[in-house]
């Protein structure tokens, strides 16, 4: 019987999803449904809590390049952290040939930066946890700061993430796992976003412009809508289980704003859960896509 109720979960599950989301912003193809099984506590022994910072930012953004540096020094010496770079808001407009030609926004960005109220560029956020009453974003200054509060040792869930790239048919499959490790009182959901690293191009850098600047893990596409799909009915998940699935994206066309080509042995894809009603993103993971 317990076969059979997990079995109807996982089909609700697909239904669900595949009518909810929004194709409408991003592309992507929701490929199959939700497998539940039992964890393995062997693996949940393995796991290590990571950081998520996504960094705002944008080629027009004086001192964002700053940021980038204390961000790649952070990085460096924590190999935990995650970080995508998210170009947002008037800062990261194209214009002013030939520093500026390309439009590295995203649907997705602007989405975050909107519903984050991301003002005054650079800014980063970690883990999506609130910086204080008034903020999420966090000026650059105080990053490690925010970084150091985050308690490593409350390791709730974990990701494990494949990747398998058809170079034939310009496609991206997803294969994410996600096993609960503690209990998750709020809904949750799983999204994955494609990210690019080494894309070249114009940026301001104090009183410089710069043509040949190096613009690294930028976000691209998502691949299942601005905040991902839920792994059961209700997005209430349980300890001791684990939730697979798949998700599958076509690179062959330009993304939204976007004409600049996918080059894949630049690219990573990065999957986080998300906790719905605090907003705070549970776990993280990344793979390198060459």
């Amino acid at each position: 019987m317990k076969k059979l109720t997990l079995l109807f979960t996982a089909l609700l599950i697909f239904i669900t999803a595949c009518n909810k989301i929004d194709t409408s912003k991003e592309v992507f193809n929701f490929i199959s449904p939700v497998e539940v099984t039992p964890w393995d506590p062997d693996y949940a022994k393995t796991v290590i809590q990571k950081i998520y910072i996504e960094e705002y930012t944008g080629h027009r953004c004086t001192f964002c390049p700053t940021g980038a540096r204390e961000l790649k020094t952070i990085m460096e010496e924590d190999p935990t952290i995650i970080a995508t770079a998210i170009h947002c808001s008037d800062l990261a407009n194209p214009g002013n040939p030939p520093y500026f030609n390309n439009n590295y926004k995203t649907p997705l960005g602007d989405q975050l930066c909107e519903d984050f109220n991301v003002k005054g560029l650079p800014q980063a956020i970690m883990n999506r946890i609130r910086y204080n009453q008034d903020k999420w974003s966090i000026d650059w200054n105080d990053w490690r700061k925010a970084i150091a509060k985050i308690d490593r040792n409350n390791i709730r869930a974990g990701i494990e993430l494949q990747c398998t790239v058809n170079e034939t048919k310009q496609e991206i499959e997803a294969q994410v796992a996600v096993t609960i490790i503690k209990e998750l009182p709020n809904p949750v959901q799983l999204c994955v976003v494609l990210q690019q690293d080494s894309i070249v191009s114009g940026q301001v850098d104090g009183s410089q412009y710069i043509l040949d600047y190096v613009h690294n893990h930028m976000l691209r596409v998502g691949f299942n809508g601005s905040y991902g799909t839920k792994l059961t009915a209700t997005g209430i998940v349980e300890p001791q289980l684990k939730y697979s699935t798949s998700f599958k994206i076509s690179y062959k066309n330009s993304f939204p704003y976007s004409y600049l080509p996918i080059e894949i042995k630049h690219c990573s894809v990065i999957a986080y859960l998300i906790d719905m009603e605090t907003k705070e993103v549970v776990q993280v993971e990344e793979v390198h896509l060459h």
